[in-house]
Formats: C-alpha cells, structure tokens, sequence
C-alpha cells in the first residue's frame, strides 16, 4: 500500500506538470486542402484560423513564426470568456494583424457569457468583422470567395439563410463555432459548403485512453465538402490538455495537386 502512495506521490505533479505545459505548448497545424471547385484567381489562398482562445495570451513567437503570407484570419469563436480582461482580448487581437490580412470571427458561445456591447465595440474598433448570420465576399480578378458565418446556437439562431443572402461568391467557406450547426443544415445548403471551419469541442482536451468527451480534432471530407474541426488554441475550466494540442492552423488553398 505504501508503494502505491509513494508512486502516486511523485506521478502525480509529473502528470499535472505534463497537461500544464501541453496546454501551453503551441502546434502549428499546416495543411494544403485541393478542390478543384476553387477558381483560379484564389489557387494558394492562404487562411489562418485560429478557434477557443478562453483565457489565453496568444504566443507571439508562435506567430512570428508563420513567416508566408496570410490572406485572411478566421477566429472561430471564444475569442475570450467572463472574468477575461478586454485589454487581454485587445493584445490578442493586434497579435493576429502580424500580417496585415483582414479579420473574421464568428461568435463562441463564451463570447456571448461577456458584456457583449463592450466586446462588440473592441472588435469593431479593431476592424474585425464580426459574421453573425452573414458572409462577407472576398473578390479576386473575375472570381469571388465568401466567408459564411453561422452566429452560436447557445445562445443565438443560426440562418444561413440569411447568410446566403448576401454571398454572392463562386465558392463558399462557412465559419461556425459549434461544428454540429453544419450537419443540421438541410441537404442542398450542405451541398453548398466547400469548406466549414469549426471548433468548440477542444478534442475533448483530456483523452485516456483515447476517450474523451467529444471527438479528437479532425480534418475530413463530408461527401464534397471539407471539415476542420479544431481542438482549440486555449481550454476552459483549468489549464490542462491531455491527448490534445493547443492548436491553430495554417490552410493553403490549391485548385489541384503540384
């Protein structure tokens, strides 16, 4: 019995320490997603997406390191969460314009657990563009991109029907916290995706043994569609990852395979 306690005694901090600094160790997830619907004019976009931010400072070093252009950043909701000072959500925010790219973001359902007017006016001052049941087209010679933005099913509805109303792109990207809001969308609007960036579920952020609350972070195909669903680049409750990464991703966009 004593063996035991002692074992437990030293793994123990080992663990602990382990989640902390799993928590807090940054990944880069660099992907390439071929599609052959991509018109021309976009082949090598590049989006930088980053989801479930919390309580986080983001590491600066982490993204000076992303040395290639970036055209466009998408956070994907949970910019921040009660009790998070705006002046940290600020830092974070002026941290991602390291590439002068314009801003995006859908909101998380902690979003909305904030003084949401004072949240929505740091954005705006920021000039983040804020997708809340509405697209925002990105147009390139002839061709048009749209970014579609589903607002947070926690709190709010999620239409796409008004989304739609105003994309008038060639090819469609829908932004939403919670993954689930796309498989809920009825058949033909699906079938209109071509990407859906989602988040939420951080992987579950404590696996054993593989198993965790919710799926690990993903990236698949849906029929024609492509799915990234990822695990989050901060956590909730306490600062502890197990079998996940604190993640954000670099997506590069090409008609066809080089």
């Amino acid at each position: 019995m004593k063996k035991y306690i002692l074992l437990f005694t030293f793994a123990f901090p080992i663990l602990l320490f382990y989640m902390i600094y799993r928590a807090h160790h940054d990944k880069i997830d660099y992907r390439i997603i071929v599609d052959h619907k991509l018109p021309k004019d976009f082949d090598g976009y590049r989006i930088f997406y980053i989801s479930d931010i919390h309580r986080r400072h983001i590491e600066k070093s982490t993204i000076q390191s992303v040395t290639m252009n970036i055209d466009a950043v998408v956070i994907g909701g949970d910019l921040t969460e009660k009790y998070v000072p705006l002046k940290r959500t600020k830092r974070n925010i002026e941290i991602l314009k390291k590439w002068g790219a314009p801003i995006y973001f859908v909101w998380g359902n902690n979003d909305y657990e904030t003084n949401t007017a004072r949240f929505s006016a740091l954005l705006e001052k920021e000039n983040v563009k804020i997708l809340a049941n509405s697209s925002e087209n990105v147009k390139r010679n002839h061709a048009v991109l749209s970014f579609l933005g589903l607002d947070c099913t926690t709190y709010k509805e999620a239409r796409v029907d008004l989304a739609l109303k105003e994309a008038t792109g060639d090819y469609y990207i829908l932004l939403t916290h919670i993954p689930s809001s796309f498989y809920e969308l009825d058949k033909n609007d699906q079938e209109k995706m071509n990407i859906v960036l989602a988040g939420h579920t951080h992987g579950g952020q404590i696996r054993v043994f593989g198993v965790g609350p919710y799926e690990k972070g993903s990236f698949k195909k849906y029929k024609n569609t492509s799915i990234l669903v990822s695990e989050g680049y901060g956590y909730t409750l306490l600062p502890f990852r197990f079998g996940t990464s604190a993640e954000c991703h670099v997506l590069t966009l090409h008609q066809k395979r080089a």
